[in-house]
């Protein structure tokens, strides 16, 4: 006999509950979606092509019809996102004689993998409502506290009449607007996917710059100067080689961040700087069925 109520049917859905928590936390673990999340998109994606059809989208009213024109269907908003905690970096404290430049490897793969989990969820999410890619895709990356760092995609997935999805049959991602999708189309072009290129790089001051440290005239830091484009090439090169083996013609709408973290000893002098590098952008592919017809007017003089 119970003396305090509850239990029964209380207890079976206090259950049900937290197992479905600990599942989602499983998927989360395992890269994928929670369970809410994907039952949600299933059920979406199930009232596809009938009268209670109803999709959500963050494109302008400009860009909807533009990409519509174009032949891409809205069919709703998706969103991939991850937090993430950075894992203990070496970082030097002393005088910066005792220290050589070079990537900080720890930092830069953090940085790559909060992006992979977050676009891979985004992915997921557009191929339950049986998209052939994203478009809009919106990027928003913060430091929440200390050694974690959060970065979420969102974008409105889209379906095309010839598919457009990539060669291994996964939506393409794009970060181009509406509009730009629709110009694309016109000049016999669309997005076929979107990579980044990550590096953060530690540069040492060599001992001209040290000297600059101690003078009172106006100088070039050589050696920080070449730290930024070291980091550059890095990031470039992993950008293009993302899509080196695959059908694409280049990358359009490439963004660049970049900032500087100075680095100093105990008594504020200059150790180095930690340079954060990333580039990102979406592919793009020639359609190599359309033929382009230059139509001139031409006005007979006689």
């Amino acid at each position: 006999m119970r003396l305090f109520g509850g239990g029964g049917a209380n207890d079976e859905a206090a259950r049900q509950a937290q197992q479905r928590q600990e599942a989602s936390i499983a998927a989360i673990s395992a890269g994928k979606l929670p369970i809410n999340a994907t039952e949600r998109l299933q059920e979406q994606a199930s009232r596809q092509g009938t009268p209670k059809h109803f999709f959500t989208s963050d494109l302008s009213v400009n860009e909807f019809l533009l990409a519509r024109e174009s032949g891409y269907e809205s069919l709703g908003l998706v969103m991939g996102s991850s937090v993430y905690q950075i894992g203990w970096q070496y970082m030097p404290s002393g005088s910066s004689w005792w220290y050589q430049s070079g990537e900080l490897d720890v930092m830069t793969q953090a940085q790559c993998e909060v992006r992979r989990l977050a676009m891979n969820r985004l992915l997921e999410e557009a191929s339950l409502l049986g998209a052939d890619g994203v478009v809009g895709v919106r990027l928003t990356r913060s430091r929440i506290e200390g050694h974690l760092i959060e970065f979420m995609a969102v974008g409105t997935a889209v379906r095309h009449p010839q598919s457009r999805k990539t060669a291994d049959g996964r939506p393409f991602l794009s970060s181009l607007s509406g509009q730009d999708v629709w110009s694309l189309e016109q000049g016999g072009f669309y997005p076929t996917g979107f990579g980044f290129g990550v590096c953060v790089y530690f540069q040492v001051p060599d001992w001209r710059g040290q000297n600059i440290l101690w003078s009172w005239t106006n100088s070039e830091m050589t050696s920080l100067t070449q730290g930024f484009y070291i980091a550059r090439e890095t990031a470039m090169s992993r950008l293009s080689s993302e899509f080196e083996h695959t059908d694409s013609d280049g990358i359009v709408g490439a963004e660049i961040e970049v900032f500087a973290e100075p680095r100093t000893d105990d008594h504020d002098n200059l150790i180095g700087l930690v340079v954060h590098y990333t580039a990102y952008g979406t592919a793009i592919s020639r359609n190599r069925e359309r033929i382009d017809v230059a139509v001139r007017p031409v006005l007979p003089l006689v």
